[in-house]
Parts: structure tokens; C-alpha cells; sequence
């Protein structure tokens, strides 16, 4: 059925919805959520003064003419069979070209009039951005450029009448039907506020309204009769506003700490939900000692006095991610009851809102268990969404990803403001990835939102740079308390936390080369009735040594899933990574999630050994009776020792003291590392290495030399200070002198490149909105270098511990050889017997995918 006035969304019938309803729907959306939740008075913050009733009409309005383009005549003949695709976003910036005749219509006029009125160019600008990214036709720097000249002339085509179809007339139209909807937008009144902040604010926040306002689960395309449009748009819109979890939660925190969480709280646990904190606090304390629950009483407690209504836990890689959403949940199902609200797990390449996994049966089509749907699982379904849950848990990257030039930047760091923001494991080793944290904890504070940040290894330079605060010299961070709690207006105060005291046996070992003689070792400890984990900085390390374990004969003593002796590391698809990180933790974590570590018996143990890699860090519930590990920063080898005695348990005669033995180099020089990295030390030749500063590598072995014990909390903050600190890594570098001063300088010269490049990929929120220009290629990365693939096999194939595998994360760097892939590209497998899993052909690049993971060959 042809349709003669402008329409915004037409189905696969041919069924059409007019342009003017869809403006009612996002403009009823709006509405709601600008009187309805926490974004109204988010705005406000920004702006410096409340919105008054004809603010929130006047950006009502303007949400109703978002789609305006969608008047223009190459649009409106999409309707028709082999039509060309004309978009409807940068055209409208020809209706106000100074080269084209077009802003001298009466309409246009009319509605630049308005727009001057208003003092409504920056929220325009904004508005017209619905779609993620800001308009070149819109912006200044470029506004009178040769090619926007070309562009606006060829632009200005679609705007003139064709085939009996008037887009100006129909402009017209939708601007009349603006005026009767919102009569008091088009009264006279001071302009709407314009800072820039604000007005960034409100971009995102129209995205939001018009993803709810073209959902037609909530909004279809027929009206029901007696009722006119605003009227249905209004009603669905609260609706879908409630049910899409944007409305606040209605549930205020338990009395009590242990009342929300079964058992009392510990010193830091209890301050955590203090005011006096300010908008960022920080909690520094050892592994194993509470801070999740910290973080959780703390967002308990700003919910309680309504600063936050929302919670996105962010951490830093997927396992973690995974591990602490089941964590999460139980604490919900805890605090709220039945009632709870199901944290989503903020992850690509899962559906997970809760305890439950939904299937894509299309690219915007979800089927969940029971076949229904509520907030949690709506913001699950989309990455672009995750921000927008009530509770989600995370990669930091999602949360980075509100800081940076990309496409709905604006809509997720919108999302974000109602939240409380807590980044765990904070760590400042990555400088491009801690200035754009920077910049996400600056928009999001002086938005209203809440940061909390979570470190057991935290140094006093890294913690300054977060909240904004000078950096204490080398004295005084060595005189800073740990555990310490802290915040933007309070300096760091000791706390007692549920950490136990731990006095740690540590021993190097110059065995960092000899996979066979460190799996001889391990194998000695097994067979003497230990639990054993052995971390490695690299996955090829980590292999070399599963092989030399099975050929040693270890057997039974061999970390297995589903009877398959395999190890643990990053290359395993999701689906064999959920297997993996169950098991290992049945293997070494404890009886009862939900039970305070020191009130927690072991379980029974059988001799092990586990072969890992970074992934056994952090999140992971494992209790070790001995830890071989690779030489690594000592924040890095304070996470693994962490791993040791966790968990109050009867431990095999010779290993009731924790022990760790560090894997270093034969030779007492780390100086032929300084150009070529080895064993994930030292900087590699093409891209960045996982622990490429020396410096710090130095510092820590000199500190392992000095002492055969390490006590925990005790020594946390002079180790930690005494290989983070600048003035320390100076010190080394300076001492060393020649090759490695030369090392540092490039180091320096390194970190200093990758600020340089974050300032000019941050999203400056301050900037009016109108300045504001996207990069044109998308390749913005929140880490340098994490270029990953997420590729899915032409048909689903079943993974060597007997699950089907339908997506395969490939590393970057194994690509860089398989010239160009198209973005579709899928992989053929072919399968092989036994224990060779499957192989494939990337590019030009073969791969294998087996028991031990993803390797090239």
C-alpha cells in the first residue's frame, strides 16, 4: 500500500507507521523519563539549574521532530520496489545551509526561528545525533568546506517535490503537529540552558527514547481505537519506561549489613556506605577480604538516599566478569527476595540476564526460557544497551566505551549517570586505557553519578591520578595505611577488613625456561598430597608445560574437565571457558559461595595440578596449597599469592605454610630482555608486551631477593609502593644507567604516546556539541592493541569437552598474517579424531582448536 505522507517505519507487509506518530512515540518516551527516573535531575546538574515545565516541553518537542529527514523525498520512495536507500540524518542539515536556497522556505524558516528562539542549535545538533554518532552537516569546524558545500547542494535534492509527494509540505505538517502537542514549548520563555554537558547529556538520552519508542513490542504500529496517539504513546510509554528497568528501584537497602547479607560486617564493609566519601571512593585491601560486598552495601546505601538508582560492576577481563555475575546475583536473591532484580552479565557473545541464557533467533530477536521479557533481558540483549540495566556486571570496556569517540558514546555514558560506577581490580599499568577511565570518572561524577574503586594492589600515584588529586612523593605513599579507605573528599584511613594475616614462604627458582623441570616440581608437591597451581605470563609457556606434566606421567594428578586433562587460559571458546572456570573452582575454591571466607571448611581434596595462565588471578575462588608462577610485577604476584590458603582447610603435612616459588631467569640480568621480551618480560618488537617496563621487573626481583617471607596485609603497601611508585622506577633505571635509562626513556616516551593518543580519542563532554567530530573508520579501541575477532564457525561444532561451540574469540595478533577477512567472515572446521580437535583456515593463517586451546599451526 503506497503511502502519500512522510512515515518513519514500514514491516515486512508494506504496513507503514506515519512519521508524526513515531515523533508522539519517542516524544512520549522522553517525557517519561525526564519526569519519571533519575535523568531529569541529571540534567539539571549539568545545566546549573532545574529544567522548569517548558524545558522539558521545549526537548520534548524537539524529540518529536527527531526524525524529521525522514520527511525528505528520497526516503519517502523507499516504499517503492529497487529504490535507492536515502538516510534522513545528515540531509537535514541542508534544510539550514547557507550555499542552498532551502532555509529561505517559509517552514524552514519558521523552524530555524524556533530553533534561535529556543536557543536550541547545540540540542538540535544533539538531537539530530540520535543515531550515535554527531553529524558532519551539523558541525562547525567543517561547515563551510568544499565537500560539505558539494554535499549539502546534492542533499538539497531530496528536499524538492517529486511524484505528487511534498517533503517541505510535509515538514510542515510535522512541525504544526509539534506546536498542538506541545503549546507551551512554543510560548514565549527564556531559552533552554545550553551547557555543553548538558546538551551531551540529552543526546544520549533521545537515543534511549527512540530504541524505546520503536519497539514495537511496546509501541506497534496501530493505534487502538478510541484513543488518540499521544494518548496510547503516553500509556505505553510509562510502561515501557517501568518495564525496561529505567524507573527507580523501589526497594531501599536492608537495615543492616548483615541483615542484607547473613553475616556482620567487617570495618571496611561497614564505612564503605559512608557519605563522607564523597562522589569517588576508593577501597585498597588485600585479596579475599570483602570488597565486592563493600561495594555492594555501599550502592545499597546511595540507592537508600537516592543519589544512584542503578549498579554497573566493571572488572577487567571476561572470566571475571562471568565469575562475579553469579556472585552478584546471589547477593540480590539475598537483599530484595523474590522480587530481586537480575543482573546482567555485560559481556559480547552472551545473553545472560540473571541465572538465565536467551538464544538470537534473528538479529533483534531473543528467545529466553519462559518466552517472556523484563528489563534485565532487554538491556542483556545488546552491548549498546548494557549500560542501561538497573544491574549489570562487565568488562571495563563497555564502561570505557562511554568515554570515547565512538558510535552511542552519549547514549551509554546517559545510561551510566543514574549509576553507581565500581571498577574492580583497578590498576594503572595500561596509560591509555587509565586516561580514558580518567575521563569516564570526570563525565560521570559531573553528571551526579557515583564511582567506587576496588584494588587490592592499587599504588598512591595510580589512586591520585583516578580521583584527580596530586600524586604523594615516595615518603608518603610509603607512609599511606593498607588496607585503606578512601574517597574524592577523605584521605585514606586505615580499616580492618575480613583478610586473614597471611605469612607467605617465597622462593625464587631459576627455572623460567624449563617447562619440564618446573612440571617435575609441581609433580613432587602433587604426589606429596598437594594442591598445586602453577601461572605462567604466557599461553605458549602454559602449554610447554601441560605437555611436559602428561609426558612425565602426572595422570590422575592432572587438572580435567569432563575427563579431558586440559589447563586454563584465555584461548578457550565462551561455551569451553564456563566449563572451564566451574571446574577449576570446584576443584580449588570452597563449599558455599554465601559464607564469609573464614567461616568456610575446604572441601575434601585430591593432589592436583592446574596449569594456567593471567585468568587465574583474579575472580576466581582458588585456594592453593603451593603456587609456581612466573616472575611478574609484584601487584601482579600479590593477586597470584592470593590464590594461596584462601580457605580455612586441612592441608597435607610439608605445606601448612603458603608457598610460592617464582619462576625467574638463569642469569641475575634482566638487561638481554631490554629489546626482545621473553617469557611475557620485557617489551616484544611488534606491539605491546604483557609486563614490557623493566623497571618494575627489577624492582620486584630485587624485592623477592630480600625477604624469604611476605606477610600479608603487612607488607602489601611497601611492595606495592616500592615497585609502582615513579620515584622508584627512576631510581632503578638511573642506578642501572646506559641500555637501561635508554629503556626507560622509551618506555616513557611510549606511555606518553598513548596519552597523547587518548586525549585525542576521549570524549570531551565540555566541548559544545556542535565541535564535535567522530572518527570515520570505528577502530577507537579501549585497550591498545585488543583487536580481537569474534568469528562463528560456518556450523556449530563440538568442543573437546563435549559442548557445542558456536563462536571462537580470535587474538588479533594471530590474524596479523591473514591479510584482509570481511567483517562476515565465518570459520569452516573440519574435524579430526581424538584428542587433534578441529582445524581451520583463516586468511591465509591456519589454526587449531583443541584440549588446550586455540593455537596457530
Amino acid at each position: 500500500m503506497t503511502e502519500n505522507h512522510a512515515w518513519a517505519k514500514r514491516d515486512e507487509s508494506g504496513t507503514t507507521l506515519a512519521l508524526i506518530d513515531h515523533g508522539e512515540d519517542v516524544a512520549a518516551v522522553l517525557r517519561t523519563v525526564l519526569t519519571q527516573t533519575a535523568y531529569r535531575s541529571r540534567i539539571a546538574i549539568l545545566a546549573g539549574r532545574a529544567l522548569s515545565d517548558q524545558d522539558v516541553e521545549r526537548l520534548c518537542a524537539l524529540a518529536f521532530l527527531h526524525d524529521l529527514g525522514k520527511a525528505n523525498s528520497g526516503f519517502w520512495r523507499r516504499q517503492f520496489p529497487k529504490m535507492p536507500r536515502i538516510g534522513h540524518t545528515e540531509i537535514v542539515g541542508a534544510l539550514f545551509h547557507r550555499s542552498v536556497q532551502l532555509r529561505d522556505q517559509a517552514v524552514v524558516r519558521e523552524l530555524s526561528g524556533l530553533i534561535t528562539a529556543w536557543g536550541a542549535t547545540e540540542h538540535l545538533t544533539a538531537v539530530m545525533a540520535h543515531h550515535g554518532r554527531p553529524l558532519a552537516s551539523f558541525s562547525t569546524p567543517g561547515a563551510m568546506s568544499g565537500s560539505s558545500i558539494r554535499e549539502a547542494r546534492r542533499d538539497a535534492g531530496w528536499w524538492r517535490a517529486i511524484d505528487g509527494y511534498d517533503p517541505l509540505g510535509e515538514l510542515a505538517r510535522l512541525l504544526a503537529a509539534a506546536r498542538r502537542r506541545f503549546p507551551l514549548a512554543f510560548a514565549e520563555g527564556p531559552p533552554l540552558p545550553d551547557a555543553p554537558r548538558a546538551v551531551a547529556l540529552l543526546a544520549g538520552l533521545v537515543t534511549l527514547a527512540d530504541w524505546l519508542g520503536s519497539d514495537t513490542a511496546h509501541f506497534p504500529f496501530a493505534t487502538p481505537s478510541g484513543l488518540s496517539r499521544s494518548q496510547f504513546a503516553a500509556r505505553q510509554a510509562a510502561l515501557a519506561v517501568a518495564v525496561r528497568g529505567l524507573s527507580p528501584l523501589s526497594r531501599a537497602a536492608s537495615g543492616s549489613f548483615a541483615a542484607a547479607f547473613g553475616f556482620p560486617p567487617y570495618e571496611a564493609q561497614e564505612k564503605a556506605a559512608a557519605a563522607w566519601l564523597g562522589a569517588i571512593a576508593a577501597l585498597e585491601a588485600e585479596t579475599g577480604s570483602g570488597k565486592t560486598e563493600a561495594a555492594l552495601w555501599r550502592a545499597l546505601a546511595l540507592i537508600a538516599r537516592g543519589e544512584v538508582d542503578a549498579l554497573y560492576f566493571a572488572v577487567p577481563t571476561r572470566t571475571a566478569a562471568t565469575q562475579l555475575h553469579g556472585r552478584i546475583n546471589r547477593h540480590l536473591a539475598r537483599v530484595f527476595g523474590a522480587d530481586a532484580p537480575r543482573a546482567v552479565l555485560a559481556v559480547p557473545g552472551y545473553l545472560r540476564a540473571g541465572d538465565e541464557d536467551g538464544q538470537r533467533l534473528a538479529p533483534f530477536t531473543v528467545l529466553w526460557p519462559d518466552g517472556g521479557g523484563d528489563d534485565a533481558r532487554w538491556a542483556a540483549e545488546a552491548p549498546k544497551r548494557y549500560l542501561a540495566a538497573r544491574i549489570a556486571v562487565g568488562t571495563i570496556d563497555q564502561a570505557l566505551l562511554a568515554g570515547l569517540k565512538v558510535k552511542h558514546a552519549h547514549l551509554r555514558a546517559a545510561a551510566l549517570s543514574r549509576a553507581l560506577l565500581v571498577v574492580d581490580e583497578v590498576h594503572a599499568s595500561d596509560a591509555f586505557q587509565t586516561e580514558i577511565l580518567r575521563t569516564v570518572i570526570g563525565n560521570h561524577v559531573e553528571a551526579g553519578g557515583r564511582v567506587m574503586l576496588l584494588s587490592a594492589t592499587l599504588g598512591s600515584a595510580a589512586r591520585a591520578a583516578l580521583l584527580g588529586q596530586e600524586a604523594p612523593s615516595l615518603a608518603q605513599a610509603l607512609e599511606t595505611p593498607y588496607p585503606a579507605l578512601s574517597g574524592l573528599e577523605a584521605a585514606p584511613t586505615k580499616v580492618e577488613t575480613g583478610g586473614r594475616r597471611k605469612e607467605i614462604a617465597v622462593e625464587t627458582a631459576p627455572l623460567i625456561a624449563h617447562p619440564r623441570e618446573i612440571a617435575a616440581r609441581a609433580l613432587r608437591a602433587a604426589r606429596a598430597g598437594a594442591s598445586v597451581l602453577v601461572v605462567r605470563n604466557t599461553v605458549a609457556d602454559a602449554v610447554a608445560v601441560q605437555q611436559a606434566l602428561e609426558a612425565e606421567g602426572a595422570g590422575d594428578l592432572l587438572f580435567r574437565v569432563g575427563g579431558v586433562a586440559t589447563l586454563h587460559h584465555g584461548r578457550f571458546a565462551a561455551e569451553d571457558r564456563r566449563r572451564l572456570d566451574t571446574e577449576i573452582e570446584a576443584v580449588f575454591g570452597k563449599v558455599d559461595d554465601d559464607q564469609p571466607p573464614e567461616d568456610c571448611r575446604g572441601r575434601e581434596r585430591r593432589p592436583v595440578v592446574a596449569v594456567g595462565t593471567t585468568t587465574l588471578e583474579m575472580s576466581l575462588d582458588l585456594d592453593a596449597d603451593l603456587l609456581l608462577t612466573d616472575l611478574a610485577p609484584m601487584d601482579v604476584l600479590l593477586q597470584r599469592f592470593g590464590r594461596l590458603h584462601r580457605h580455612r582447610r586441612e592441608r597435607a603435612a610439608g605445606f601448612e605454610t603458603p608457598r610460592a616459588v617464582v619462576l625467574v631467569p638463569e642469569a641475575r640480568d634482566l638487561s638481554p630482555l631490554l629489546d626482545r621480551a621473553r617469557h611475557g618480560l620485557g617489551p616484544p618488537k611488534q606491539g605491546r608486551g604483557i609486563y614490557p617496563r623493566l623497571a618494575v621487573i627489577e624492582a620486584t626481583w630485587r624485592l623477592l631477593e630480600e625477604r624469604a617471607r611476605i606477610v600479608v596485609p603487612c607488607d602489601c603497601r611497601r611492595l606495592v609502593e616500592l615497585t609502582t611508585h615513579p620515584e622508584a622506577l627512576d631510581a632503578v633505571a638511573a642506578q642501572k644507567g646506559g641500555a637501561w635509562l635508554d629503556h626507560a626513556t622509551r618506555q616513557e616516551g611510549g606511555r606518553v604516546a598513548d596519552r597523547t593518543l587518548a586525549a585525542d580519542h576521549r570524549l570531551d563532554m565540555a566541548a559544545p556539541f556542535t565541535d564535535l567530530l567522530f572518527p570515520e573508520d570505528e577502530k577507537v579501541r579501549t585497550r591498545l592493541g585488543a583487536d580481537d575477532r569474534l568469528i562463528p564457525p560456518k556450523a556449530p561444532f563440538v568442543g573437546p569437552f563435549g559442548v557445542t561451540i558456536t563462536q571462537l574469540r580470535i587474538p588479533g595478533w594471530m590474524l596479523k598474517d591473514a591479510g584482509q577477512l570481511p567483517d562476515d567472515v565465518t570459520v569452516a572446521v573440519r574435524e579430526e579424531a581424538g584428542a587433534e580437535g578441529v582445524r581451520f583456515t583463516l586468511g591465509t593463517v591456519g589454526f587449531r582448536y583443541d584440549r588446550l586451546g586455540l593455537r596457530v599451526g
